[in-house]
């Protein structure tokens, strides 16, 4: 199964550190028809918009309803830490929620179960996957195990410290329960899918692999430092990730979207000159 995991669009009408989103978003999506249109799934792992506004959302539905993404391929879409729950729901009808009221669903695919989740702690930059929500995914989980199912879990925030201080103090509060729920699913969770952090991320938490691409828009540079206010970013590429779900593999690449006028192409016929 092939899978275009994109992240943190923020869409807005000024520019962002100096980045258009909505032209960014728009040349993502474009690349994503004209290279990845044989995809499964287009997943949107929140920051749709950057203050959750009515006008935000509104020209999020323009630009997908004119985009040739329809169908299985129309993004499933989640909300961050920048989004608004309540205008969110109020502006996509179709929003899958909860009993809780929590925009959280499951959807059968090809590779198995997809298990998209709501960490948002509404006004707050940090996550929360609260008793509410773990009862619920332990609930999923369960179920994915009794059907011998491989489930994999789409959520916004970081659920393991990256070891950079400005993402770690935003990641999710729950973090050690979160941990603790998913040592238990191991056998039945084969992925983590996540945003929020916008740099490229791949690594294990509790012996599950875990993948996270950067913002289509503003992309942030990693640094060590341990100082909480120190935030790196300027004229970097942003991406997505193209996924292959298998059996026995999951590979991730990251596509630089806005590079690919720069690649040039060879074509060999003789693969013995290499």
């Amino acid at each position: 199964m092939k899978l275009v995991h994109i992240s943190d669009i923020h869409i807005n009408g000024e520019p962002i550190l100096g980045h258009d989103s909505i032209a960014n978003f728009k040349k993502c999506l474009a690349y994503v028809e004209a290279h990845d249109h044989d995809a499964d799934r287009v997943v949107i792992t929140g920051d749709l918009t950057h203050y959750g506004l009515e006008e935000s959302y509104r020209e999020l539905q323009v630009i997908l309803e004119a985009s040739s993404l329809k169908g299985k391929l129309a993004p499933r879409l989640m909300i961050g830490n920048h989004d608004n729950r309540e205008m969110f729901a109020s502006m996509f009808a179709e929003t899958n929620r909860d009993a809780a009221g929590f925009v959280q669903w499951t959807e059968e695919t090809p590779a198995g179960l997809f298990v998209y989740m709501d960490t948002v702690d509404q006004g707050k930059h940090s996550g929360r996957y609260c008793q509410q929500r773990m009862d619920w995914l332990r609930t999923v989980l369960d179920g994915a195990r009794a059907k011998g199912q491989r489930a994999y879990l789409f959520m916004h925030h970081n659920p393991v410290r990256v070891h950079v201080a400005n993402a770690d103090i935003i990641g999710i509060i729950d973090e050690r329960a979160l941990q603790a729920l998913l040592a238990e699913y191991k056998d039945t969770v084969a992925h983590l899918f996540f945003g929020h952090c916008h740099y490229t991320l791949s690594g294990a938490v509790c012996g599950i692999p875990y993948s996270a691409p950067r913002s289509t828009n503003h992309t942030c540079w990693p640094e060590f430092s341990g100082e909480i206010n120190r935030m790196g970013y300027g004229d970097l590429a942003p991406n997505y990730n193209v996924c292959f779900l298998n059996e026995n593999s999951t590979v991730v690449h990251s596509i630089d979207f806005l590079e690919a006028d720069r690649v040039k192409w060879r074509i060999d016929t003789d693969f013995n000159q290499h």
